[in-house]
């Protein structure tokens, strides 16, 4: 029997290690794109083409899924067998299972399971790449710049710069959970907006209450605030520490207002669908009327009306979308609106 040598070895362990690594799932990854499995393109009917989204893959077997850049996200349960990823709620239901259709350092691209598991032509493939490789294709922009002093710089949080809350779940379901009076005003039709710095040591101050509920949410979310201080990691930008200011929104609406937003907007999607793109713009303005909150509904409503040729309003409406951070609409914008 032929004794490997030394050198021969080493390389086999290397190629192991390099096999290994590539199959890493673990980390942050931010969607690129995502299209049909037979690579056809989704319309712009279709709000998914445009959400943000990141899954973060953690040790023990979870899974965070945000559709916003400065949030952790939800949190559910995973379970990976080979190439099939399921998905499940914290009751070990699967909601949702996925196939790995490519995975290395830099790159991952899964399919959703459909109907017919995993080769219906309309299954949904979905692009990932490396938040920090995400990160380092944006620029830095004039308005992501908060204050400039002698010493220092503080960033706004944006896709490119943001701090990170390292708690077992969102930051927001971690207020949620030490501000008892979020259910008392649940039901009621309220907004709460704050912002704070997480300096370059993770520590918390600079905090501004810009719009308020009641003494008793705000007292309880500055305790709150206070609790989490040692679970920030402060942004970075060029390998260096940053101060960035976050911003945290608690927004209640009352059922009288959320059902029918629902309904109308179900209502309009399916006019949409049906390239009835005027019944389908009546549909989305009644939505709005009752939630000028919902950022889908607004996507939809410029969507309409540039079917509909109005493009000067589309566009009005397609940066109103882009100021809620919870699409990526710029290439849209700048296709139709330059």
């Amino acid at each position: 029997m032929k004794i490997l040598g030394k050198t021969t070895w080493v390389i086999i362990l290397i190629l192991i290690c390099i096999n290994a690594n590539a199959q890493n799932i673990f980390g942050d990854w931010i969607k690129t794109k995502v299209s049909y499995l037979d690579n056809t393109e989704l319309s712009n009917n279709n709000a998914l083409k445009f959400q943000y989204l990141r899954y973060t893959f953690e040790k023990n077997d979870k899974l965070f899924i945000s559709f916003a850049f400065d949030s952790k996200g939800t949190l559910y349960n995973f379970e990976r067998k080979d190439r099939i990823v399921e998905i499940k709620n914290s009751y070990g239901y699967i909601v949702n299972s996925l196939m790995i259709s490519k995975i290395s350092n830099d790159e991952l691209i899964i399919v959703q399971k459909g109907k017919n598991e995993f080769t219906d032509n309309d299954c949904l493939k979905y692009y990932f790449i490396r938040e920090k490789d995400y990160q380092n294709q944006l620029t830095i922009k004039s308005s992501d710049i908060l204050l400039i002093s002698k010493n220092d710089t503080v960033y706004k949080a944006t896709e490119k710069l943001c701090a990170k809350f390292l708690g077992d779940k969102s930051f927001y379901d971690f207020c949620s959970e030490n501000i008892p009076e979020r259910n008392v005003v649940m039901a009621t039709n309220n907004l709460f907006i704050a912002t704070f710095i997480v300096r370059k040591n993770g520590l918390i101050d600079s905090i501004q209450v810009l719009e308020n509920i009641n003494k008793e949410f705000e007292k309880q979310f500055r305790k709150a605030l206070k609790k989490s201080k040692k679970l920030w990691l402060a942004g970075e930008l060029n390998g260096n520490k940053v101060d960035i200011q976050m911003k945290i929104k608690f927004r209640f609406i009352s059922s009288n207002k959320f059902l029918p937003m629902y309904e109308y907007s179900l209502k309009g999607k399916t006019a949409m669908n049906n390239s009835d793109f005027t019944r389908a713009l009546a549909y989305f303005d009644l939505a709005l009327e009752n939630v000028p909150s919902d950022y889908q509904s607004l996507y939809y409503k410029a969507i309409c009306e540039m079917n509909l040729g109005n493009k000067n309003a589309a566009c009005e409406d397609l940066e109103k979308v882009k100021n809620f951070e919870k699409m990526q609409v710029d290439e849209l914008i700048e296709k139709n609106c330059k």
